[in-house]
């Protein structure tokens, strides 16, 4: 009864938000989640020249801009396929004086950076208030002088900043940072899944009209930034442990990356397929510290788990095919038509062993493709898991038709770790007073 009871109470907190990066957060403003920068996601240019960056965390007031010489370039395709904005030292992107309580941090945060820097001897940072002061700032120097430092309220005791030195590969690969810092558990910094440091205690960020927030530096109190970037995010409370390791992995599977711990999206490498798109999971580290509705980028929402223990985790991508119902090749005989686009999961927890969360939900947001008969609608999963639809069943579960061009099925068992999975139309019975026909029903 009380495992029961945790779960509904975590359905409440968190099941409104999944659309954030992983699926942790909202894209609408609404939740924790406030600044999330992509570089391949609402960026407007001149030619190469970085005029605007759109906030996916829906927070207008959190967009950046720059003019003239101060933009920086966008650099295509730069990491994985993904884009890259590449500051020279001599540029950055600023919101306006639009900081409030509400809209951003003060005690406490968890933050996200893909990056690699040109050089170590720089003193810079990634992102920061602006301008750049000793009593309030929430800032980073990725490096400073061959130093990384966060820092949250009042610097720069060690109850505001986390400081690491001796860090390799800085200037040749790309690096996941993870950030975490609250008031009641204190400061910890993250490299590609791994703990740097753990320091107690933060401080507090104030003053918040009297600042903008930057990416690049090259304002008062620090030079500019040399290197490129990929993605910013930003909470403005702490995110639990399983929303970070869920958002590490869909970070790591994005930009080609390795987690050197809680690596538990396997199928984005290339031996399984570079399913590298859309990543969003869900899963539980403890009854504290879980993560149950899932959706983020893509057009698959994942929730209520009947079976989802300690340390598991399903998480799921895509191949990035085209979304559209015209693979009429690769299907059965019972099936008219598929999407292109296929999707794997990894069920596994996180030492790396193989898992069953129970039974989920599975929901399919189909808007986009036109009319669709939910009668005729239905789940194929590569069983055999030979990377081939033709000698598969369709499952035989009908959605429920939310509205909005949202499909759900309930109670689906049959996603294991490695499956593939994707949609496809039944072929529709005709039935007459002698006998069966088929009649070919495609949408």
């Amino acid at each position: 009864m009380i495992k029961k009871l945790l779960f509904v109470f975590f359905i409440f907190q968190i099941g409104f938000a999944q659309t954030g990066p992983g699926g942790v957060g909202s894209n609408d403003g609404t939740s924790t989640l406030k600044i999330w920068y992509d570089a391949s996601v609402g960026v407007s240019l001149t030619g190469t020249l970085v005029d605007v960056v759109t906030n996916q965390a829906g927070i207008s007031d959190l967009d950046l801009s720059e003019t003239g010489g101060q933009r920086p370039t966008i650099v295509p395709a730069a990491v994985n396929g993904f884009d890259a904005i590449s500051f020279s030292g001599s540029n950055r992107l600023e919101t306006g004086f639009n900081l409030t309580t509400s809209n951003f941090v003060t005690n406490q945060a968890s933050s996200f950076i893909v990056n690699v820097a040109d050089n170590t001897t720089q003193t810079s940072c990634v992102y920061t208030t602006s301008p750049l002061i000793g009593s309030s700032r929430f800032t980073n120097h990725i490096p400073w002088s061959g130093i990384v430092y966060f820092d949250i309220g009042v610097c720069c005791g060690t109850n505001a900043r986390i400081q690491v030195g001796g860090l390799s590969g800085l200037t040749t690969n790309y690096s996941f940072w993870s950030y975490d810092a609250s008031p009641t558990t204190g400061k910890q910094l993250y490299r590609n899944g791994t703990l740097l440091q753990n320091r107690a205690n933060t401080t507090s960020f104030t003053n918040h009209a009297s600042f903008r927030f930057n990416l690049g530096g090259n304002t008062s109190g620090t030079n500019g930034y040399v290197g490129d970037l990929t993605e910013i995010i930003v909470f403005n409370a702490k995110i639990n442990t399983a929303q970070r390791i869920i958002i590490e992995n869909y970070l790591a599977a994005k930009y080609g990356l390795t987690s050197a711990e809680n690596d538990i999206y396997t199928q984005d490498i290339a031996a399984n397929g570079n399913y590298d798109y859309d990543v969003a999971g869900i899963g539980r580290v403890n009854a504290s510290n879980l993560h149950i509705d899932s959706q983020g980028t893509g057009e698959v929402r994942i929730l209520n788990p009947s079976s989802l223990d300690d340390n598991e985790f399903l998480i799921w991508g895509h191949d990035n095919g085209n979304f559209l119902f015209d693979n009429t090749t690769d299907v059965s005989s019972k099936i008219t038509n598929r999407l292109d686009r296929v999707w794997r999961v990894s069920e596994k927890n996180t030492s790396g062993g193989t898992v069953d969360v129970g039974t989920i939900e599975m929901r399919f947001d189909l808007s986009g493709i036109g009319a669709i008969n939910p009668n005729l609608l239905r789940i194929l999963v590569d069983s055999d898991n030979d990377g081939f639809f033709n000698d598969e069943l369709p499952i035989n579960t009908t959605p429920i038709d939310l509205g909005g061009n949202i499909y759900s099925f309930e109670i689906i068992a049959e996603i294991q770790n490695d499956s593939r999975f994707t949609l496809g139309f039944l072929r529709s019975i005709v039935i007459t007073n002698r006998k069966i026909t088929y009649r070919v029903k495609k949408n």
